[in-house]
């Protein structure tokens, strides 16, 4: 494996059309093929592959914290070639919050990369603190979720085309496909703030594709091939 550049990642998107899979339930209202059918498939963290959702994965997006529970075997049997991570090889952020109540993972990194290290199996990039901190502003800092991370940074790499499917900004209580979601620690000062997402993904929505439960969400009309 290697570590790789942004602009390394970039050319594995540029042009291309790209599927970014969420982690919600409406990744079931897919077509069977469809969302194999793009050029680049992205999933992110804990996904489920299967039916309408998909078979292949050729990036696999994630934060990459100890919840995270596909193993190197399996994504290499999915497909994986390039993995792309969330979080930076650092401490970006200082919250009083988070150290007054020893929960300093929540803004200091470095066990991800300590714990992985041995772990990493294909091309792999990591961002600095600058293209984390981008994000963690564009929210009136606050902690990005792992698939809005995603959807910007594919955005960034110029694809052709980006169809979103299986994300509801949580709305369905429900991740990972079929489990139970629930929010956690509403006083964590930089909590996942999943509305100002999906607000500005509907600001942005001429720049995507939409499955049929993301597009009654932006109002807009759904990609006649995923129906």
């Amino acid at each position: 494996m290697r570590f790789v550049t942004f602009d390394e990642v970039r050319e594995r998107f540029r042009g291309r059309s790209v599927a970014v899979v969420g982690s919600g339930p409406s990744v079931l209202l897919n077509a069977p093929g469809f969302v194999d059918s793009r050029d680049v498939v992205v999933r992110v963290n804990n996904h489920k592959v299967g039916g309408a959702a998909g078979i292949r994965t050729d990036v696999h997006y994630s934060f990459y914290g100890t919840s995270i529970r596909p193993t190197a075997a399996d994504l290499s049997r999915e497909g994986v070639r390039l993995c792309m991570c969330k979080l930076p090889n650092s401490k970006p952020i200082t919250s009083e919050w988070h150290e007054r109540g020893g929960r300093l993972e929540g803004v200091d990194y470095r066990y991800i990369y300590r714990l992985r290290e041995a772990w990493w199996f294909c091309d792999t990039f990591i961002p600095d603190d600058a293209r984390f901190l981008a994000k963690f502003d564009l929210l009136g800092r606050h902690q990005p979720t792992t698939g809005f991370a995603a959807i910007l940074d594919v955005l960034e790499c110029e694809p052709a085309s980006v169809y979103l499917t299986g994300f509801d900004f949580f709305t369905s209580g429900v991740h990972n496909v079929n489990e139970r979601w629930a929010a956690r620690n509403p006083d964590d000062p930089i909590r996942h703030r999943p509305d100002l997402e999906r607000e500005w993904v509907a600001r942005n929505a001429a720049r995507f594709t939409f499955d049929p439960t993301m597009a009654e969400m932006m109002g807009r009309a759904a990609w006649p091939s995923g129906l």
